[in-house]
């Protein structure tokens, strides 16, 4: 099969290491060259939840692959890649890795980094397991830098730089369940109703759909309780919403009612006691 020629201005091909971070782990312990699966596992959840922090305030809508993973060394590399278009985020890698380096020189926090992304990366920098050596860096082995206690120090020092923001009303994609409490299903321009919470009784959500099939559900379920799936809107520190976009409602069942007579001559009576005497020696415990 002949080769393919390469284009003359074609860009040159990004090498992988280029385009991934790492995260190792070696122990110091002599008696014992394997590292704890434990310390690896939750030493790597804080390092994924400060490059998804990271990625989030770049506006990148990324995903982390994994494109190398090795035991000898127990160690990770991934990648971000588009959700949409599966390409690496080669810029994304960079920004990462430069910035991290440059609160290890400065204790500054450097611009891409906010008040979130420095509070993960505090996190993750401050939980180094016992006897462990944790370094970071891209794909190439020998760019890759120790966690040290200098970085530790710098990254409180940044993040200490940083004024907390403002925290703002956000949406969450979620289900809910509450009593169907009043119904507004008439006016086109906002049809909605109020879902009453359980747990928050005194607290309403407003529910406002725009399918016009969801009515007679909502007919056939007033007054009783239901799932609603759609866009929650919460309160910061709140820990209910206060109004949704329904897309999808559920009628759940409800509790079967018992009627009284039913019960009748389902208990037998010891011989000799009536029913006063028996509810009586059940309430006094004899």
């Amino acid at each position: 099969m002949p080769k393919r020629e390469r284009h003359p201005n074609a860009a040159p091909k990004a090498k992988q290491s280029e385009l991934s971070l790492s995260l190792k782990l070696e122990t110091t312990d002599k008696k014992n060259k394997n590292v704890d699966a434990e310390e690896f596992f939750a030493t790597a959840e804080k390092w994924l939840r400060a490059l998804k922090a990271f990625a989030k305030e770049q506006g990148q809508n990324v995903k982390w692959e994994i494109v190398d993973l090795q035991k000898s060394s127990a160690l990770i590399q991934v990648q971000p890649v588009k959700v949409k278009t599966g390409k690496p985020v080669s810029t994304l890698v960079k920004h990462w890795e430069t910035g991290v380096r440059e609160i290890e020189r400065t204790g500054r926090p450097p611009a891409r980094f906010t008040a979130d992304s420095l509070s993960a990366l505090r996190e993750f920098v401050s939980s180094v397991p016992q006897d462990t050596i944790v370094s970071i860096g891209n794909g190439k082995t020998d760019e890759r830098f120790t966690v040290s206690a200098l970085l530790q120090r710098r990254v409180e020092q940044a993040a200490a730089q940083v004024p907390q923001e403002i925290k703002r009303e956000y949406v969450s994609q979620g289900t809910i369940r509450g009593r169907l409490a009043v119904l507004d299903s008439w006016r086109p321009e906002e049809r909605a109703f109020s879902l009453q919470l359980p747990l928050a009784p005194t607290r309403p959500v407003k529910c406002v759909y725009h399918d016009e099939s969801l009515v007679h559900a909502l007919g056939d379920s007033f007054e009783g309780m239901v799932e609603i799936e759609g866009s929650l809107r919460y309160r910061p520190n709140e820990a209910w919403p206060y109004s949704a976009e329904v897309e999808k409602i559920r009628r759940l069942p409800t509790k079967p009612k018992v009627n009284l007579d039913d019960l009748v001559g389902l208990l037998k009576l010891p011989d000799g006691q009536d029913s006063v005497s028996f509810v009586r020696g059940l309430r006094d415990a004899e």
